[in-house]
C-alpha cells in the first residue's frame, strides 16, 4: 500500500485539504499528516488543537516558527529562514517516513519550503490550487514554482486547468474536480445564531462585519497605510459589529495585528480572535452584513452564501470573482465607493467552484494515478 504524506502549514490550507486526508486515510492506513507553521503558534490560534479533533492516524508535529512571533518585525530575513528551516524539517519527515507521494495545497512559503525537499528525494508531488493568479503578492511565483515541482494537479476551475498548461503541464495529469473549501461549506452543519453568541460571547443584535486582512506582500512598507485605512473605513460602522479573525505570518504581518489590536482595545463593538475555527467562520459568513478584507475565503468562499463582500487591493488580483464580491483599492474613499455599490446588489448565491464529491474523488486520483516522475514540458 502506498505511503501518503500531506503537509500543512496554516489553518487555511488544512480547512481546505482537511476532507482529502480524511478520504485518503478511510481507503489507504498508510496515510500521514506532517503539522508545523502557524498551527503550532498560541499567537497564530493554536490550530494543532482542532486537527486533532479529526482523529488523523498518522500525525507528526514539527515546529517552525520561533515564539513571540508578532512582538517583533517580521522581516524578509525571517521568512527566508522559515523556507530554510521548511526544507530541513519536510527532509527529516520524509527520511522517516519514506512516502512515495507528498501533497501539498496552495502557495504559502512554507509549502514551496515542503515542495523543494520532496523534489530532492525525488518523490511524486501532488499540488491542489495550482493555476490561480494573485498578482499583488509573492504567493503567486510559490504557487507557480510548486506546480512545475508537481507530477499531479488538481485545479478549481478550467481556466486555471488552461494556465497550467500553459506553464508546461501535461493535460492528462491536470484535474479539475472542483474546490474543496466550497464543497466542505455544503456539508457543514453550521451554528445556529444562539450557539454562535454563546461560543463568542457576542449578542448578535446588531448587523455583523467580518474582517480579515493579510500583508500585501509585494507592497513592501505599505502596510501601516493600507491598515489604517481599512480601520477608518470600519470606524464609520459604530452601531454594527466589527470581527477581526487574524492573519497569515507575512512579512510586515506584525505592523498589521498591533494597528487591528489597538483598535480592539479602543472600540466596544470591535472582537480579535487568533482563529475562529472552521465551523465557527463559515457560521459567521452567512450571517455576516459584509465581508472585507483581502483574503482568498473572500474570493473562494463566501459565494456559498453570498455574503457581499470587499475584496480591497491588489493580494487577490487575477482570480475568479463572483457576483457577490466587488474589488476596491487600498485608499479610504476607494473602499467606502465600493460599499455604496455592493450593498446596493441583490443577494445572490452561487459558487462556481463547487462540484460533487470533491475531496473523495482527489483521494481515489492519487491513490489510482500512474504517475511519471519524468516530466516533459508540455508545448501547446
Amino acid at each position: 500500500m502506498k505511503k501518503v504524506l500531506f503537509i500543512t502549514s496554516t489553518r487555511a490550507d488544512y480547512a481546505l485539504i482537511r476532507s482529502v486526508i480524511i478520504e485518503t486515510q478511510k481507503i489507504n492506513k498508510n496515510t500521514y499528516l506532517l503539522v508545523t507553521g502557524s498551527h503550532l503558534s498560541k499567537e497564530l490560534g493554536n490550530t494543532l488543537k482542532d486537527i486533532k479533533k479529526d482523529k488523523i492516524k498518522r500525525l507528526i508535529v514539527r515546529k517552525l516558527y520561533k515564539e513571540k512571533l508578532l512582538n517583533n518585525k517580521i522581516s524578509d530575513l525571517d521568512v527566508s529562514n522559515y523556507i530554510a528551516k521548511a526544507i530541513k524539517l519536510t527532509a527529516q519527515t520524509i527520511r522517516s517516513v519514506s512516502p512515495q507521494i507528498v501533497v501539498l495545497l496552495g502557495d504559502r512559503y512554507e509549502i514551496l519550503g515542503s515542495a523543494i525537499s520532496a523534489m530532492a528525494f525525488r518523490k511524486k508531488i501532488v499540488h491542489i490550487h495550482g493555476g490561480e493568479v494573485t498578482s499583488g503578492a509573492m504567493d503567486d511565483s510559490i504557487r507557480h514554482s510548486i506546480s512545475k515541482f508537481s507530477h499531479l494537479h488538481f485545479p478549481i476551475h478550467e481556466k486555471y486547468k488552461k494556465r497550467l498548461i500553459q506553464l508546461g503541464e501535461n493535460p492528462k495529469t491536470i484535474f479539475n474536480f472542483g474546490s474543496l473549501g466550497a464543497y466542505s461549506i455544503s456539508k457543514t452543519k453550521l451554528l445556529s445564531k444562539l450557539d454562535l453568541e454563546k461560543k463568542l460571547k457576542i449578542k448578535f443584535d446588531k448587523k455583523i462585519i467580518l474582517v480579515t486582512y493579510h500583508p500585501v506582500t509585494l507592497e513592501k512598507d505599505q502596510a501601516k497605510d493600507q491598515i489604517n485605512n481599512i480601520i477608518k473605513f470600519l470606524k464609520l460602522f459604530k452601531n454594527e459589529i466589527i470581527i477581526i479573525n487574524s492573519l497569515n505570518l507575512d512579512n510586515e504581518a506584525d505592523i498589521i495585528v498591533s494597528e487591528f489590536r489597538k483598535f480592539f482595545k479602543r472600540e466596544k463593538n470591535v472582537f480579535y480572535y487568533a482563529s475562529l475555527g472552521n465551523t465557527t467562520y463559515y457560521s459567521l459568513l452567512k450571517i455576516a452584513h459584509l465581508v472585507v478584507g483581502n483574503s482568498s475565503s473572500g474570493v473562494l468562499e463566501t459565494p456559498s452564501f453570498g455574503t457581499k463582500t470587499i475584496n480591497v487591493g491588489q493580494r487577490q488580483k487575477g482570480r475568479i470573482l463572483s457576483d457577490n464580491i466587488i474589488n476596491s483599492g487600498n485608499n479610504f474613499n476607494s473602499i467606502k465607493k465600493a460599499y455604496i455599490k455592493i450593498i446596493k446588489k441583490p443577494k445572490k448565491i452561487n459558487n462556481l467552484f463547487l462540484k460533487k464529491l470533491t475531496p473523495y474523488r482527489i483521494a481515489k486520483k492519487i491513490l489510482n494515478f500512474k504517475f511519471n516522475i519524468k516530466k516533459n514540458f508540455y508545448d501547446i
